[in-house]
């Protein structure tokens, strides 16, 4: 009996140990194909920095965090910058394409809060002012696939689980049967 728990147990650690690395991996290469794609910088236009449904199109974001983007670009045009630079330039429109080579660039002459990590980098040439914006945008992570260990009693459970926005789903099993799950939803957050 005691021989059989302990070929069991490491039969079920075993298991755990390849289940998360293979998620880890999977995991790691999905997230470095999409920050990739993120970090990109995009110019858009003063009409189309108003406007959420474009900047869904624009920014490949949700509706929702369209809206916030759309409100938080408004309020912060009235705001003065954390950084001012100068880019000698012939067009508004062409410093702000100058700019977006040198975020992509990594270019180090910017000021570091020009090429600080963000989800989104929105880049709004503003012809009335002869400025050129430029918007690091910060999205609220909303997927997240989790792993642990569950005791119930004097039995440790394996589990597994994913949050999508405020709900969280997770499994418990022993290595080779799911011996429960339980769901939750977060209610409050800070």
């Amino acid at each position: 009996m005691n021989e059989s728990w302990k070929a069991d147990t490491v039969k079920a650690v075993a298991f755990a140990v390849l289940a998360v690395a293979i998620i880890a991996s999977i995991t790691i290469a999905i997230h470095w194909d999409r920050e990739e794609r993120r970090e990109r910088p995009v110019t858009i236009t003063q009409e189309d920095a108003k406007d959420p449904k474009k900047i869904e199109e624009q920014l490949k974001v949700t509706p929702i965090e369209s809206r916030v983007i759309t409100r938080e670009i408004q309020r912060s045009s009235d705001m003065p910058p954390a950084v001012t630079y100068y880019v000698q330039a012939p067009t508004v429109k062409e410093a702000a394409e100058r700019a977006a080579t040198a975020i992509k660039a990594n270019d180090k002459s910017l000021p570091s809060a020009a090429i600080a990590k963000a989800d989104r980098t929105a880049i709004v040439p503003n012809e009335d002012k002869q400025k050129v914006d430029i918007y690091k945008i910060s999205l609220r992570k909303a997927h997240k696939i989790k792993t642990g260990v569950t005791y119930i009693g004097d039995r440790p459970y394996i589990s597994a689980g994913y949050q999508a926005g405020r709900w969280e789903g997770t499994l418990h099993f022993d290595g080779s049967h799911v011996k429960g799950g339980s769901v939750m939803y977060t209610l409050c957050e800070w």
